[in-house]
């Protein structure tokens, strides 16, 4: 039974133009990819091929510094430069660039499948770094290090399928064409952490996805629950998914092990069922291409590192000017500069949003009228009027009585704001602000 979490918002979904369209590869394929040495957040990667190699799909051309992951090529072709390129998290960063010859030859040296039910744990996690798996949500963790660190400290795992920003429908999709796979690749991971309790939890209004799911289940009979949750904005953070399904609190200061839980998304799940039972590294991805200024919104299977040109040109283009192009959702993306940044392993939507959809959050700022929405709206139980007081009256000593290691940055405050104060901007420049000061102590 799912269990009510605090604050949060429900932006208008605009989910309508895609939830119908099946999962298509992208068409024509890129004629060029660029592939950035880093796609994860704990390292980045060194190449081990040079200008001039050939190159073919899912071959290892670039190996991880740190706790990073396994870079491959996502096309077959030849390697034509590696240098700066622009890359969707911002600025530039190296990458390698493959020709591509459109054959799609596969990489013979892909490892055989294990056999999950007597798997070797130690080697299980080793294949999965291998195969290149970060999370594919937002985040860009490297998942072999989450799943090392989770291994016997968690009692419930939860598989998160809510996807609760607007526009995009890749997860929903993903469930309705692979529900069987993803059922299996949870029950894996399940084994893998030691884990008593496994939980795929989906957002209510995906009604489809979650008949199709409950035939299955009863069907396989397999050791998964499935919870619907109130699609609520910021419901695909895992701090606010794991009060929903299990009531539990993470305090101040601490992580969702600490608590017994672990969370991973729905994508990142059946990437890793098809790098453990089919040798498949992580060289593609779901993309829901959509946005008012979009020709036809779509849900595309796209090669990493296909520039995002390519995705707006197989979806028809657009009918009129973007007024804000985005990869990921309307509440938390980033926003692009350029449509020569490449797809890259956590991008799970191109979003083009027409001038009548943003002008809402483009308003000019009035003052603040205490109306205490950004407060009721705060899913971590922050004052963000007590932020702007702080800022903007020159209260600095007032930051560290305000808790700001707890934002989420989920932009909530910002979305409800009246006044159309840029509350979210705000706390990223206090904590910036008590960051310098720590550092300078």
């Amino acid at each position: 039974m799912p269990i009510p979490y605090l604050g949060g918002v429900h932006p208008a979904a605009h989910k309508e133009n895609t939830r119908r369209k099946p999962i298509v590869p992208l068409d024509p394929a890129p004629k060029q990819v660029m592939i950035p040495l880093t796609m994860c957040t704990d390292g980045g990667a060194d190449p081990v091929v040079k200008p001039g190699d050939k190159v073919t799909v899912g071959q290892v051309i670039a190996v991880p510094r740190e706790e990073g992951v396994f870079v491959h090529a996502s096309v077959s072709g030849r390697v034509t430069e590696i240098g700066p390129r622009p890359h969707p998290w911002g600025g530039q960063w190296d990458a390698i660039v493959i020709e591509n010859d459109f054959q799609d030859t596969p990489c013979p040296d892909l490892p055989a499948p294990v056999d999950w039910e007597r798997m070797n744990r130690e080697e299980v996690i080793q294949r999965i770094r291998e195969a290149g798996i970060t999370s594919m949500g937002g985040g860009a963790a490297a998942t072999h290090r989450r799943i090392r660190q989770a291994v016997g400290r968690v009692d419930t795992l939860i598989v998160n399928a809510a996807q609760s920003e607007p526009y995009i429908t890749a997860d929903y999709r993903l469930l309705l064409e692979k529900g069987d796979q993803v059922l299996q690749g949870v029950q894996m991971l399940a084994k893998l952490l030691r884990a008593n309790r496994a939980v795929l939890a989906v957002s209510g209004e995906k009604l489809n996805a979650v008949e199709f799911l409950e035939r299955r289940l009863r069907r396989r009979k397999r050791a998964v629950e499935l919870i619907t949750v109130q699609n609520r904005y910021p419901l695909g953070m895992e701090k606010q998914i794991i009060r929903a399904v299990t009531g539990k609190e993470i305090p101040p200061g601490q992580e969702e092990l600490d608590v017994g839980c672990a969370v991973f998304n729905v994508a990142t799940v059946y990437m890793m069922r098809l790098a453990l039972l089919k040798g498949v590294p992580l060289t593609h991805r779901i993309v829901t291409v959509s946005g008012g200024a979009v020709t036809r919104p779509r849900n595309l299977w796209v090669p990493i590192g296909t520039p995002l040109r390519c995705l707006l040109e197989a979806a028809g283009g657009v009918r009129e000017q973007p007024a804000v192009i985005l990869t990921g959702g309307p509440m938390n993306g980033v926003v692009q500069q350029t449509l020569d940044a490449p797809v890259v392993k956590n991008t799970k939507g191109l979003i083009c949003l027409t001038e009548a959809e943003h002008a809402p959050a483009v308003q000019p700022e009035t003052v603040c009228v205490r109306c205490g929405h950004c407060v009721s709206a705060c899913p971590m139980n922050l004052n963000p009027a007590f932020v702007y007081r702080a800022i903007r009256m020159g209260e600095g000593h007032r930051l560290p009585g305000l808790h700001l290691e707890d934002c989420l940055d989920c932009g909530c405050c910002t979305y409800s704001c009246p006044s159309h104060i840029p509350l979210q901007s705000l706390v990223r420049q206090a904590r910036t602000i008590l960051a310098e000061g720590e550092a300078s102590q």
